[in-house]
C-alpha cells in the first residue's frame, strides 16, 4: 500500500493547526513537500485532524487528539479480527479519551477552553474498512471514475445540503462553511456526534482524506482528474495547485492508493 500525505499552513494562516495520523505515526507543522511512503500490516488507521482554528489552542488541541489516535494504534486498541461494531466502539472511546483530555488541560489553563478539533479518517483491514468523522473533515473513495464523499460532515452547510437548500457548491462557498455543530473539545468530554459507515473494500479502490481547507478550495470535479493521477508526483500538483488556489485556511490530505 502506498500513501503520499501533506500538511501546511496555507497562504492565509499564520499557523498551521492540522496534524496527521499516519498509522502509529504522526505528521503536524509545515512540511516543504508531501512525502510517500510503504506501509502494510493490518489494520491500519489513517486520519487527517484540524484544531478550529478560529479558536485558541487549535494546535494543542490537534496535538491531544492525534496522540489519542496514534496511541489507541499503537496500544494496539484494535483487535486481529474483523468486528465493525467492536472497531466503531475502539474509534469512539479514543476521541472520547481526548475530549477528556482537552477538558482537563483546560482546567489547568482557562485560555483553552474554547479549544477543539475536527477529524475525519479511515480504519482500513484487508477486505473492508470503517470511515468515520467528527466535524468537517472528509474521506473521499475513488475508483477510476469520480471521488465518491463518504463521511457526513457535522455543520451547518451540511445540514442545508441534506434539506436540498445548496448543492456541494455551495457547501464549498456558503458564508457559514466554517460553522460546525460537533467537535472533539472539552465540551464534548459528556458526547459529541460522531459518523461511522463500514464498507467493502474492492480492487482498484483509493481513498482521500482531507482537512475543510482542501474541499473548499478545490472541487469534486478538480479532485477527481488529480485522483486520476499516479502518485507520487500527483500529489506534489495536487499541493500546487491548492497553494495556487489561494486556500484561506490550513490545507492536508492523506491520499492511500491500495494498489
Amino acid at each position: 500500500m502506498s500513501l503520499a500525505f501533506m500538511t501546511h499552513r496555507g497562504t492565509v494562516r499564520g499557523e498551521n493547526q492540522d496534524a496527521l495520523c499516519l498509522a502509529g505515526e504522526i505528521r503536524s507543522g509545515d512540511m516543504a513537500s508531501p512525502e510517500t511512503k510503504k506501509t502494510g500490516s493490518y489494520p491500519l488507521l489513517f486520519a487527517v485532524i484540524d484544531g478550529m482554528g478560529g479558536c485558541e489552542g487549535g494546535a494543542h488541541a490537534a496535538r491531544i487528539l492525534v496522540e489519542a489516535l496514534a496511541e489507541g494504534v499503537n496500544g494496539k486498541i484494535f483487535g486481529a479480527d474483523l468486528d465493525p461494531e467492536a472497531d466503531e466502539l475502539a474509534l469512539r472511546n479514543l476521541l472520547q479519551a481526548a475530549a477528556l483530555h482537552m477538558k482537563a488541560a483546560a482546567l489547568e489553563v482557562p485560555d483553552l477552553a474554547q479549544m477543539g478539533a475536527t477529524v475525519a479518517g479511515i480504519l482500513l483491514r484487508e477486505r473492508s474498512a470503517v470511515v468515520f468523522n467528527c466535524g468537517d473533515c472528509r474521506v473521499y473513495r475513488f475508483s477510476g471514475a469520480e471521488a465518491e464523499r463518504l463521511t457526513h460532515e457535522h455543520s451547518l452547510v451540511q445540514e442545508m445540503f441534506d434539506r436540498g437548500e445548496i448543492d456541494e457548491d455551495g457547501m464549498r462557498t456558503h458564508p457559514g462553511k466554517n460553522i460546525v455543530t460537533s467537535a472533539v473539545s472539552p465540551d464534548a468530554a459528556i458526547g459529541f456526534e460522531f459518523y461511522t459507515r463500514p464498507l467493502s473494500r474492492c480492487e482498484g479502490d483509493s481513498y482521500f482524506i482531507c482537512s475543510d481547507g482542501v474541499w473548499e478550495a478545490m472541487n469534486s470535479r478538480t479532485l477527481s482528474q488529480w485522483l486520476a493521477r499516479p502518485l507520487p508526483d500527483a500529489a506534489s500538483g495536487l499541493f500546487a495547485a491548492l497553494i495556487e488556489s489561494g486556500c484561506r485556511d490550513n490545507v492536508s490530505f492523506i491520499w492511500i492508493d491500495a494498489e
